[in-house]
Protein backbone atom coordinates (compact mmCIF):
# COMPACT_ATOMS: atom_id res chain seq x y z
CA UNK A 1 0.00 0.00 0.00
CA UNK A 2 1.11 3.54 -0.69
CA UNK A 3 1.34 6.27 1.91
CA UNK A 4 -1.56 7.94 0.13
CA UNK A 5 -3.91 5.14 1.21
CA UNK A 6 -2.87 4.60 4.83
CA UNK A 7 -2.49 8.05 6.40
CA UNK A 8 -5.66 8.10 8.52
CA UNK A 9 -5.67 4.35 9.17
CA UNK A 10 -2.13 4.35 10.57
CA UNK A 11 -2.72 7.32 12.86
CA UNK A 12 -6.17 6.11 13.94
CA UNK A 13 -7.37 9.71 14.10
CA UNK A 14 -10.91 9.26 12.80
CA UNK A 15 -14.46 8.78 14.06
CA UNK A 16 -17.70 7.44 12.61
CA UNK A 17 -21.25 8.17 13.72
CA UNK A 18 -24.90 7.80 12.82
CA UNK A 19 -27.37 10.69 13.11
CA UNK A 20 -31.13 10.83 12.70
CA UNK A 21 -32.80 13.03 10.09
CA UNK A 22 -32.84 15.94 12.56
CA UNK A 23 -29.07 15.71 13.09
CA UNK A 24 -29.20 14.10 16.54
CA UNK A 25 -26.49 11.57 17.42
CA UNK A 26 -27.85 8.01 17.45
CA UNK A 27 -24.70 5.89 17.64
CA UNK A 28 -20.97 6.28 17.35
CA UNK A 29 -17.81 4.25 17.26
CA UNK A 30 -15.67 4.81 20.37
CA UNK A 31 -12.84 6.69 18.72
CA UNK A 32 -11.97 10.35 19.26
CA UNK A 33 -14.33 12.16 21.70
CA UNK A 34 -13.49 15.65 20.39
CA UNK A 35 -14.74 14.57 16.95
CA UNK A 36 -17.96 13.16 18.29
CA UNK A 37 -18.75 16.13 20.49
CA UNK A 38 -18.93 18.48 17.54
CA UNK A 39 -19.72 16.27 14.55
CA UNK A 40 -23.45 16.69 15.15
CA UNK A 41 -23.03 20.44 14.71
CA UNK A 42 -21.61 19.76 11.25
CA UNK A 43 -24.71 17.72 10.39
CA UNK A 44 -26.95 20.50 11.75
CA UNK A 45 -25.07 23.06 9.62
CA UNK A 46 -25.72 20.87 6.57
CA UNK A 47 -29.42 20.70 7.44
CA UNK A 48 -29.56 24.50 7.81
CA UNK A 49 -27.91 24.95 4.40
CA UNK A 50 -30.40 22.54 2.85
CA UNK A 51 -33.38 24.27 4.48
CA UNK A 52 -32.34 27.72 3.25
CA UNK A 53 -31.64 26.41 -0.27
CA UNK A 54 -27.89 27.01 -0.17
CA UNK A 55 -27.31 23.46 -1.46
CA UNK A 56 -29.01 21.24 -3.98
CA UNK A 57 -31.26 18.71 -2.27
CA UNK A 58 -29.42 15.55 -1.27
CA UNK A 59 -29.95 12.28 -3.09
CA UNK A 60 -28.97 8.67 -2.47
CA UNK A 61 -25.25 8.18 -3.08
CA UNK A 62 -24.32 11.78 -2.18
CA UNK A 63 -21.59 12.89 0.21
CA UNK A 64 -20.56 16.37 1.30
CA UNK A 65 -17.43 17.55 3.12
CA UNK A 66 -17.14 20.13 5.86
CA UNK A 67 -14.41 21.31 8.21
CA UNK A 68 -15.63 24.81 9.00
CA UNK A 69 -14.84 25.45 12.68
CA UNK A 70 -17.73 27.92 12.76
CA UNK A 71 -20.15 25.14 11.75
CA UNK A 72 -19.14 22.17 13.87
CA UNK A 73 -15.59 21.58 12.68
CA UNK A 74 -12.70 21.26 15.11
CA UNK A 75 -9.67 22.41 13.13
CA UNK A 76 -9.20 22.47 9.38
CA UNK A 77 -7.33 19.13 9.05
CA UNK A 78 -10.38 17.31 10.49
CA UNK A 79 -12.58 16.77 7.43
CA UNK A 80 -16.10 15.47 7.98
CA UNK A 81 -17.77 13.48 5.19
CA UNK A 82 -21.55 13.35 5.59
CA UNK A 83 -23.77 10.96 3.62
CA UNK A 84 -27.58 10.95 3.64
CA UNK A 85 -29.63 7.80 4.16
CA UNK A 86 -33.01 7.51 2.47
CA UNK A 87 -35.95 5.26 3.28
CA UNK A 88 -37.74 5.36 -0.06
CA UNK A 89 -37.86 9.05 -1.02
CA UNK A 90 -37.56 10.29 2.57
CA UNK A 91 -34.33 11.38 4.22
CA UNK A 92 -34.20 9.31 7.42
CA UNK A 93 -30.62 9.54 8.70
CA UNK A 94 -27.03 10.58 8.10
CA UNK A 95 -23.83 8.61 8.30
CA UNK A 96 -20.74 10.71 8.98
CA UNK A 97 -17.02 10.15 9.36
CA UNK A 98 -14.40 12.62 10.49
CA UNK A 99 -10.71 12.09 9.88
CA UNK A 100 -7.59 14.10 10.55
CA UNK A 101 -5.80 14.67 7.24
CA UNK A 102 -2.04 15.11 7.00
CA UNK A 103 -2.26 18.34 5.04
CA UNK A 104 -5.06 20.61 3.83
CA UNK A 105 -2.83 23.39 2.51
CA UNK A 106 -2.03 26.57 4.38
CA UNK A 107 1.19 28.44 4.95
CA UNK A 108 2.91 25.52 6.71
CA UNK A 109 2.71 21.73 6.38
CA UNK A 110 0.33 20.24 8.90
CA UNK A 111 -2.14 23.08 8.37
CA UNK A 112 -1.95 24.60 11.86
CA UNK A 113 0.49 27.51 11.71
CA UNK A 114 0.71 29.39 15.03
CA UNK A 115 1.48 32.66 13.25
CA UNK A 116 -1.47 32.70 10.82
CA UNK A 117 -3.60 35.82 10.78
CA UNK A 118 -6.47 34.51 8.60
CA UNK A 119 -8.22 31.17 8.41
CA UNK A 120 -7.18 30.86 4.75
CA UNK A 121 -3.57 30.68 5.92
CA UNK A 122 -4.50 27.59 7.95
CA UNK A 123 -5.65 25.69 4.86
CA UNK A 124 -8.64 24.61 2.87
CA UNK A 125 -11.93 25.77 4.39
CA UNK A 126 -14.89 23.62 3.36
CA UNK A 127 -18.52 24.20 4.20
CA UNK A 128 -20.77 21.41 2.94
CA UNK A 129 -18.98 21.01 -0.38
CA UNK A 130 -20.31 18.13 -2.51
CA UNK A 131 -17.73 15.35 -2.95
CA UNK A 132 -20.01 12.66 -4.39
CA UNK A 133 -23.24 13.24 -6.33
CA UNK A 134 -25.54 10.30 -7.11
CA UNK A 135 -22.67 7.90 -6.43
CA UNK A 136 -20.11 9.66 -8.67
CA UNK A 137 -16.95 11.15 -7.20
CA UNK A 138 -16.51 14.78 -8.29
CA UNK A 139 -12.77 14.23 -8.65
CA UNK A 140 -12.01 16.88 -11.30
CA UNK A 141 -13.77 19.58 -9.25
CA UNK A 142 -11.93 18.49 -6.12
CA UNK A 143 -8.51 18.35 -7.75
CA UNK A 144 -9.08 21.91 -8.98
CA UNK A 145 -10.17 22.98 -5.49
CA UNK A 146 -7.13 21.37 -3.86
CA UNK A 147 -4.71 23.18 -6.16
CA UNK A 148 -6.44 26.59 -6.03
CA UNK A 149 -5.64 29.60 -3.92
CA UNK A 150 -2.49 31.04 -2.45
CA UNK A 151 -1.88 28.04 -0.14
CA UNK A 152 -2.83 24.85 -2.03
CA UNK A 153 -2.77 21.31 -0.67
CA UNK A 154 0.74 19.84 -0.93
CA UNK A 155 -0.24 16.21 -1.56
CA UNK A 156 -3.63 16.14 -3.31
CA UNK A 157 -3.30 12.42 -4.13
CA UNK A 158 -3.08 11.54 -0.44
CA UNK A 159 -5.97 13.81 0.48
CA UNK A 160 -8.17 12.39 -2.29
CA UNK A 161 -7.31 8.81 -1.27
CA UNK A 162 -8.20 9.52 2.35
CA UNK A 163 -11.45 11.24 1.37
CA UNK A 164 -12.37 8.23 -0.76
CA UNK A 165 -11.69 6.00 2.24
CA UNK A 166 -14.12 8.11 4.28
CA UNK A 167 -16.70 7.83 1.50
CA UNK A 168 -16.23 4.04 1.54
CA UNK A 169 -16.72 3.96 5.32
CA UNK A 170 -19.89 6.01 4.97
CA UNK A 171 -21.10 3.81 2.12
CA UNK A 172 -20.74 0.73 4.31
CA UNK A 173 -22.65 2.47 7.10
CA UNK A 174 -25.45 3.46 4.72
CA UNK A 175 -25.57 -0.05 3.27
CA UNK A 176 -25.84 -1.68 6.70
CA UNK A 177 -28.49 0.78 7.85
CA UNK A 178 -30.53 0.09 4.70
CA UNK A 179 -30.26 -3.66 5.37
CA UNK A 180 -31.50 -3.10 8.92
CA UNK A 181 -34.41 -0.98 7.67
CA UNK A 182 -35.28 -3.66 5.12
CA UNK A 183 -35.40 -6.40 7.77
CA UNK A 184 -37.02 -4.37 10.58
CA UNK A 185 -38.87 -1.57 8.78
CA UNK A 186 -38.05 2.11 8.47
CA UNK A 187 -40.11 3.34 11.45
CA UNK A 188 -38.60 1.08 14.13
CA UNK A 189 -35.07 1.84 12.91
CA UNK A 190 -35.36 5.57 12.30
Amino acid sequence: QTSASVNIRERIDFSCALFDAAGRLVANAPHIPVHLGSMGESVLALLRDLQRGALEPLAPGDAVVSNNPFNGGTHLPDLTVISPVFGGDQLVAFVASRGHHADVGGITPGSMPPHSTTIEQEGLLLDNVPLVRHGSLLEADWRERLSAGAFPVRNPDQLMADLQAQVAANHLGVERLLQLMESQGVDPVC
